[in-house]
């Protein structure tokens, strides 16, 4: 063996130093990137479901209900975590959250499904006989001219001035309303525009530049399908069978090892369970219509439309 290493051209050395320069190994990574290293057709589903949000106006909005809803569970949440996924958009009307609750909740069970949230909304968004009452709405939310119902860039400076030196501006629901200002603010520079119609949001909204800018609106969204989906205005959207059988779970064998990782990351994601339960222990639910105390779920972080545009 010295012998054919004293053959190369730096000998051991060059051999200790070839040997060291190896690829890292799914336990060296973190917990993101070892489910999409994992050979496991479970995960791989999970990854399918979660990457069909990627580059449209969803892909802000999942990441947002990602922190809630965990692969583990099937990204289905209870009743108290989706009021606190509500609380923390925005949401805090008793009458809007229940309504909320009961359009998504789950036929035979009381839990929400959050990736039929996602696909509810984007349906509302795209079919022809509520894409634009759901835009509209959004679009209405913003600090409109009376006269043109126009945003004019002066407004649009001074509101989210004031929304800068608001005291709440911490938390998450404060931050998506300064993006959504900080966005219009955004299309005057690239622009020049001086005025913002419903024209350019539309246009913007489904742009994949400006999907994170999108995904600031899901209080407005939300309260559109409250409104959208439900008699009289309309119905909840019908969910393709097709999709709907994607969403089924494979299930969870321990004796089918599908690579080298299989087992530790299933306790990896039972852990993560473990720590996103953490986060909520020793808060109090702010939904004065939750009886009990309500687990804090964490709050939700979407990445600024800066890091993208």
């Amino acid at each position: 063996m010295f012998f054919t290493l004293g053959s190369w051209d730096e000998g051991i050395r060059a051999f200790l130093q070839n040997a060291s320069q190896k690829e890292p190994q799914p336990w060296d990574m973190g917990y993101e990137e070892r489910r999409r290293a994992t050979h496991e057709p479970r995960v791989i589903r999970q990854l399918e479901l979660e990457d069909e949000w990627k580059g449209t106006c969803m892909e802000g909005i999942w990441n947002g209900m990602r922190r809630f809803a965990l692969p583990i569970d099937d990204y289905k949440v209870s009743e108290a975590c989706f009021y606190e996924y509500l609380a923390s958009v925005g949401i805090n009307s008793v009458f809007l959250g229940n309504k909320l609750y009961g359009i998504f909740r789950l036929d035979k069970c009381s839990e929400v499904d959050f990736l039929r949230v996602c696909k509810a909304i984007h349906l509302g968004l795209t079919d022809t006989s509520t894409s634009f009452n759901f835009l509209e709405h959004c679009y209405k939310s913003l600090p409109l001219s009376p006269i043109s119902e126009e945003l004019e860039r002066n407004t649009v400076i001074k509101v989210s001035e004031l929304q800068r030196r608001k005291k709440d501006q911490k938390t998450a629901a404060a931050e998506l309303r300064l993006q959504q200002l900080e966005g219009i603010l955004q299309y005057y520079e690239e622009t020049g525009e001086t005025i913002f119609d419903i024209g350019a949001f539309c246009s913007l909204f489904f742009d994949e530049k400006w999907r994170y800018w999108a995904g600031s609106f899901i209080k407005q969204l939300l309260e559109a399908a409250a409104k959208y989906f439900s008699f009289p205005y309309g119905v909840f959207p019908t969910i393709p069978l097709r999709w709907a059988k994607t969403t089924e779970p494979l299930p969870y064998d321990r004796n089918a090892l599908h690579d080298a990782d299989s087992l530790l990351l299933r306790n990896v994601e039972l852990t993560e369970r473990g720590n996103a339960d953490g986060k909520r222990k020793g808060r109090k639910a702010s939904w004065t219509f939750i009886k009990k105390k309500v687990k804090k779920c964490g709050m939700l972080r979407f990445c600024t439309w800066r890091q993208i545009l």
